[in-house]
């Protein structure tokens, strides 16, 4: 009888999603829909519990050769972008200054290294 193979890591195949991309765009696009109707900032951390992933795993599907499918770099990347953009549009009023400057000084590594 054939021995079973072990996996040395356990869970999904690297580089596969439990979404396709269709379901991706759509998943994302309900988390956006969700915060602005809670009137929410949008954050990494709220897009990868909304995904059920964790904010590595969606940082490392937007870095691109990580996956063979660019829908979900084009997606996530998008996701990323619009989570940056809030901070950045908020850092402009006084009374979001000091978080937004702080998470845009601090998470560029945890994003992906995306420059601010």
């Amino acid at each position: 009888m054939a021995e079973k193979k072990k996996h040395d890591k356990p869970g999904r195949p690297f580089g596969t999603f439990a979404y396709t991309a269709d379901e991706l765009h759509e998943e994302i696009q309900n988390y956006f829909d969700d915060q602005e109707a809670k009137e929410k900032p949008p954050t990494i951390t709220g897009l990868s519990i909304a995904l059920g992933v964790s904010p590595q795993t969606l940082c490392n599907y937007g870095t691109p050769g990580y996956t063979d499918d660019t829908n979900y770099l084009d997606a996530i990347t998008r996701a990323r972008l619009r989570c940056l953009a809030y901070d950045e549009e908020r850092s402009d009023t006084k009374e979001g200054v000091m978080g937004a400057k702080y998470r845009l000084n601090n998470n560029s590594a945890r994003m992906g290294g995306l420059p601010y």
